[in-house]
């Protein structure tokens, strides 16, 4: 008998070991970003779990938000769903949905899965996500690396950068203030620091932040996931004008011999745009790429390409803006897409 139960704060923990242990889980199908989505943004959350003979067989994560132009979306953190089987999935589907009809929600968001669910669903794929095997140690790591890759470190150290790795949460106004110069170069509005504040308070060892330096000045900044036997990418950035020293280079090479060290198996370099430069980049250090789904149910609102177009206009406006009242409004628009 398979049943479908809203998460309840004392079965917090089995909600996490079943995602820990899953081959399907993701650290954002971890409950404690329901806490992170709460308190940042106030958002109304439903956290589902499938269960079967007093046993969880799936989780599914969801939030429900207001985006202007566009209408109230029901929508799961990236990732998705995470299922033993196709049934527990189905299930979760179904229950999600109805939550989306009963908030009268223009539409329903399965966000970033992995994996691409049968049913009634409009299904994209713009996106790629890249996979690195990363056992062994530093020289067995360095060896497996391209040439023109190991060029690229070398260039950088030749420049005199350096890495710094942390654990702790200092590290978060430097990255921060890079990504931000980085979101308003790019034409994006950026989440508020609050919101990576909250990340740091809820898991605070389940993350680490590597900032590049050129003496005491930051280049480039990249803030890691861990769970399991993987360090996920979830968010980078380094400032265009430093391109030439290839900071990039030296950060992604950090990043994996820190992973080999700690004894993970893999890095989860993050999804890109299918064919961009950020895509070839990440497909220069030997991994594999996978395919990332967005799918969506539509109860009257438009589709997703023609609700998306309407937003166009920010990203062709937002670098023009002063960098201060970019930093003002990011935060104010991105109360309403959060991981646009």
């Amino acid at each position: 008998m398979l049943e479908i139960l809203e998460l309840m704060p004392k079965k917090r923990p089995f909600w996490d070991q079943y995602v820990c242990q899953s081959p399907h889980g993701l650290p954002l199908h971890l409950s404690g970003w329901q806490d992170v989505m709460v308190q940042t943004y106030g958002y109304e959350t439903r956290y589902l779990t499938a269960v079967s003979q007093d046993r969880i067989v799936g989780v599914l994560p969801l939030f429900f938000v207001c985006i202007p132009l566009v209408g109230s979306v029901v929508r799961t953190m990236p990732g998705g769903l995470c299922a033993d089987s196709d049934a527990a999935a189905q299930a979760l589907l179904a229950a999600g949905q109805a939550w989306a009809q009963q908030k009268r929600a223009k539409r329903f968001w399965l966000a970033d899965s992995r994996i691409c669910r049968p049913g009634d669903l409009q299904t994209t794929t713009a996106h790629v996500h890249w996979t690195l095997g990363v056992r062994g140690d530093e020289k067995t790591l360095w060896q497996q690396l391209d040439g023109n890759i190991r060029r690229q470190v070398r260039i950088a150290q030749r420049h005199g950068l350096t890495v710094e790795l942390g654990r702790s949460g200092a590290l978060l106004p430097v990255f921060y203030n890079v990504f931000a110069r980085f979101a308003h170069q790019a034409g994006t509005p950026l989440f508020s620091r609050a919101f990576l504040e909250n990340v740091v308070a809820v898991f605070p060892d389940g993350f680490h932040i590597v900032v590049v330096w050129q003496q005491k000045r930051p280049l480039a900044a990249y803030f890691q996931l861990e769970m399991a036997g993987t360090v996920y990418g979830m968010w980078g950035a380094a400032l265009r004008e430093f391109l030439p020293l290839r900071p990039v280079y030296l950060a992604y090479w950090e990043i994996m011999r820190y992973a080999g060290q700690c004894g993970y198996h893999t890095l989860d370099m993050g999804r890109s745009p299918a064919g961009s430069n950020a895509a070839k980049f990440k497909g220069q250090w030997g991994g594999t790429a996978h395919p990332v789904y967005q799918q969506i149910a539509h109860f009257g609102g438009q589709a997703n390409g023609e609700a998306n177009g309407r937003f166009q206009w920010v990203t062709d406006l937002w670098p023009w803006l002063p960098f201060p009242l970019a930093q003002f409004l990011g935060p104010k628009l991105r109360r309403h897409m959060p991981f646009a």
